[in-house]
C-alpha cells in the first residue's frame, strides 16, 4: 500500500482502530434474531459464502459480536442488540448513528494492527462475529473462526458495499425481508436526494483531505465510496480530479496545485485543526474560485465518516446532517 493511500485509508480504519476497550460487556444476550418464530425457526440451518470460506448456524444465534460499522448498523435496524463491537474513535468508541439504537452496554473491542484480539471476543461467548464490513477481517478470520461462526466479505477487505453486508447479517439472524425492506428504504431515501436538492444536478466537486501542512490528499477514483455517494445524487467529480493518473484512489497534491481541486462544490476534511487553519489561511487556496464564491465546505470527522464509511445508519445521517450544507455550496454557485 502507498503512503497516499495509507494516509487517506487511514481516515476509514480510525472508526476501527480507535475507541478504548471496555472491561467487560453487558451479561445479557443479544435480543433473539429469531427462535420465538416458527417460519425463522424453519430456516436453520443457514450457510453464507464469502472470499474467506463459509458462515454456518444451526440455530437462531443469542450472542452476537459485530466488529464493523456496517456490520453493527445492519444488527441494530434488524433489531437485536450485539454483547461486543469493534471500536471507533467516536465519542465512547461508537458511531453517532449507532448510539441512539444502542439499549445495552456492548464490550468495545479495540483492534490492534491486525484486529481484535481473539481471547478478548471469546470472553464474551458469542455464537455468531460479524466482520463482513471490517478492514481487518483476513488477519481475524485466522483466529476467530475455529473459535465462532465468524463472517468475511464477498469482495474485499472494506470494500462490500453495505448491501452485501446487511444481507449477509439478515440471512444469518432469520430476517431476510426485513433486510430487504431496509435496503429499499434507504436506497429510496438516496433517490430523493435529486428532488430534494435539485441544485446538486450536474455540479462537479472535489473531496479531500489536508493531513500534513504543505499537502493535500485528493480523492480522484471513481471507485472510492464517497465519489460514488455524490455521483449518487448527481454530482460529477470536477475534470481536473478526474484527470489524476495514480494507481490509488488518492492523489497527493502540494499546494502549488491546489487549483486542481476547484470545482462547483469543494470539500476538505483536515485531519487536525492546525490544518483546517493553515489551508485556509494559504492564499492559493483562499484564491480558489470556489472558495472565494462559498462553495467550500470543510468537513469533520464524523461527517467525513458518515461519508466514506456508508452504511444503512450512516448515509441517512450523511443526507440529513451534512448534504443540506453541500446543497446550499452548491446553490451558491
Amino acid at each position: 500500500m502507498s503512503s497516499t493511500l495509507r494516509v487517506l485509508t487511514s481516515a476509514l480504519a480510525l472508526a476501527l482502530v480507535g475507541g478504548s476497550l471496555a472491561a467487560c460487556g453487558t451479561d445479557e444476550p443479544s435480543t433473539p434474531s429469531a427462535g420465538t418464530s416458527s417460519s425463522a425457526a424453519a430456516a436453520y440451518p443457514v450457510t453464507v459464502t464469502h472470499k474467506l470460506g463459509t458462515t454456518k448456524l444451526d440455530k437462531a444465534p443469542q450472542r452476537i459480536v459485530a466488529l464493523s460499522d456496517a456490520d453493527l448498523d445492519a444488527l441494530l435496524l434488524l433489531g437485536i442488540q450485539p454483547v461486543g463491537i469493534g471500536a471507533s474513535v467516536h465519542d465512547g468508541g461508537i458511531t453517532p448513528w449507532a448510539k441512539p439504537k444502542l439499549t445495552g452496554q456492548p464490550a468495545l473491542l479495540e483492534p490492534g494492527e491486525n484486529g481484535v484480539d481473539a481471547e478478548q471476543v471469546a470472553k464474551l461467548n458469542p455464537d455468531l462475529v460479524l466482520a463482513g464490513g471490517d478492514y481487518y477481517v483476513d488477519s481475524e478470520y485466522k483466529a476467530l473462526s475455529p473459535l465462532v461462526p465468524t463472517t468475511a466479505y464477498e469482495t474485499g477487505p472494506f470494500e462490500d458495499p453495505w448491501q452485501i453486508t446487511l444481507r449477509q447479517v439478515a440471512k444469518l439472524v432469520g430476517k431476510v425481508e426485513q433486510g430487504e425492506q431496509i435496503i429499499r428504504d434507504v436506497e429510496a431515501k438516496v433517490a430523493g436526494v435529486r428532488t430534494q436538492y435539485p441544485a446538486l444536478a450536474g455540479k462537479t466537486f472535489s473531496l479531500s483531505q489536508a493531513f500534513e501542512a504543505g499537502t493535500i490528499g485528493v480523492l480522484r477514483s471513481p471507485e472510492d465510496t464517497g465519489v460514488k455517494s455524490f455521483n449518487s445524487f448527481g454530482m460529477e467529480l470536477t475534470p481536473a480530479v478526474k484527470a489524476l493518473k495514480s494507481e490509488d484512489f488518492a492523489v497527493t497534491l502540494s499546494l502549488e496545485k491546489i487549483a486542481t481541486i476547484d470545482a462547483d462544490v469543494v470539500l476538505v476534511y483536515p485531519t487536525e485543526p492546525q490544518f483546517k487553519t493553515a489551508l485556509e489561511a494559504n492564499t492559493l487556496f483562499k484564491n480558489l474560485k470556489a472558495v472565494r464564491g462559498g462553495h467550500y465546505v470543510p468537513l469533520d470527522l464524523v461527517e467525513f465518516l458518515s461519508l466514506r464509511n456508508p452504511s444503512p445508519l450512516s448515509t441517512p445521517y450523511f443526507i440529513d446532517n451534512v448534504l443540506p450544507k453541500v446543497a446550499a455550496a452548491a446553490a451558491a454557485s
